[in-house]
């Protein structure tokens, strides 16, 4: 089995390769059986939404029953399990995945473990402890990446590039969260550096999976006094999402960083999420260089 968040994502990098219609896709879908409408597909491949893992399945099959129509020269979209791909007559044309986090061999249990279980399947009552805890898994998660080994990536500074264009900022970059510092991996523009955790907006983005959205820090109540926004930089805007492992672990983010304020809507927030999603899938999948 792969996970959810894997499956779904490398649906949507197929479906963005192959350039293909949503109504193509939502049509063959239905061709082979599926019940969901064509806005839950959109949703799906677009990133911002999910599906049921039958459904992920009937569109990962349409997706690639019209790569084979097409003769498309790529990889295909994968399926739940192995199981369904045999089935499915496309397995031999799926790239392999190595995703199981488990090949790192933390001795951990999976994140879906139950809230106040710990390692050695113990009860953990103490707050503080099962906060450390989670803390020690999501740095192993980190370092499993090998990120922090690799320096700056063409990969992720295209990325980084295109972010800075599409929303017109000053900066954009991809910031790792360590224990105790936060490390730039990619950085477009003159905003962005390693500074100690405390320090880094970004810190406060990984603390829950959402967009944190600052338009104008300055006159913002909990930020307006950052040393970030007092002293230089001076930053203004800040908008940043995390970056999650496949285990769902927040490593990092993506944000964008401005020293004048600005808005910031819901569309441009749904863009920002779905470059993350293509931080996300390199990570996850591995340099191909």
């Amino acid at each position: 089995m792969i996970s959810q968040n894997v499956q779904q994502w490398v649906a949507v990098q197929t479906f963005r390769t192959a350039e293909f219609e949503t109504a193509s896709v939502w049509f063959t879908y239905v061709s082979f059986g599926g019940k969901r409408d064509v806005l839950d597909v959109t949703a799906y491949l677009q990133g911002v939404g999910r599906l049921p893992t039958a459904d992920r399945d009937l569109v990962a099959h349409a997706l690639n029953e019209m790569i084979d129509d097409c003769g498309l020269p790529m990889d295909g979209a994968h399926y739940s399990s192995m199981d369904v791909a045999d089935m499915s007559g496309y397995g031999d044309n799926l790239r392999r995945l190595i995703l199981d986090p488990d090949r790192y061999r933390f001795d951990r249990p999976a994140a879906t473990a139950p809230h106040g279980i710990s390692c050695n399947g113990r009860g953990v009552d103490d707050t503080a402890e099962r906060e450390a805890e989670a803390e020690d898994r999501r740095c192993r998660a980190l370092y499993a990446t090998g990120l922090l080994d690799t320096g700056a990536e063409a990969r992720f500074d295209r990325i980084t590039q295109r972010a800075r264009q599409h929303f017109g900022v000053k900066s954009a970059s991809i910031a790792l969260i360590a224990e105790d510092r936060q490390f730039i991996k990619s950085v477009v523009g003159p905003i962005g550096k390693d500074l100690p955790r405390e320090t880094a907006l970004c810190a406060r983005t990984i603390e829950a999976s959402r967009t944190l959205i600052i338009t104008d820090a300055s006159t913002d109540p909990e930020y307006r006094n950052h040393p970030l926004v007092v002293d230089g930089p001076h930053v203004r805007f800040y908008a940043g999402h995390p970056i999650e492992t496949v285990d769902g672990w927040r490593i990092g983010t993506l944000c964008l960083i401005d020293d004048r304020p600005r808005a910031f809507n819901e569309d441009e927030a749904r863009d920002l999420r779905r470059m993350v999603l293509d931080v996300q899938i390199e990570i996850w999948l591995g340099s191909t260089k």
